[in-house]
């Protein structure tokens, strides 16, 4: 797992393999971040490998900790499995999901300021 920060978004990359260790530690991490005033957040799934229960579990963890602080979590997925799955469990409604980091980080720009604070 790498966390890059920019001045307003943290990017995180998942590798792989994802398991109940790594769960625990992107949990640690967010917390860590949201604690520090770090709210918005890209995680980038392209190197997560196959998506199983730990994953979309650590997924959720760290959605609920940004948006717990007024901040929100974006997703990076090139990969057709992983998108099918994040649909498959409706996942895909609760995250946006985008093809590139950069336009993650972009549509964090986008969005208005008072539905980050909500």
């Amino acid at each position: 797992m790498l966390a890059t920060r920019y001045p307003a978004i943290t990017v995180t990359t998942l590798g792989q393999p994802y398991d109940d260790d790594r769960r625990a530690l992107l949990r640690a991490e967010f917390r860590h971040h949201v604690k520090y005033g770090r709210r918005l957040h890209v995680i980038d799934l392209d190197q997560a490998g196959t998506p199983d229960n730990s994953l979309l579990a650590g997924l959720v963890c760290a959605l609920r900790t940004a948006r717990g602080a007024g901040g929100d979590v974006r997703l990076v997925s090139n990969q057709r499995a992983m998108r099918r799955v994040l649909s498959y469990t409706g996942l895909s409604k609760v995250f946006a999901v985008h093809t590139s980091v950069l336009d993650a980080m972009l549509a964090f720009r986008q969005q208005p300021a008072q539905k980050l604070a909500a």
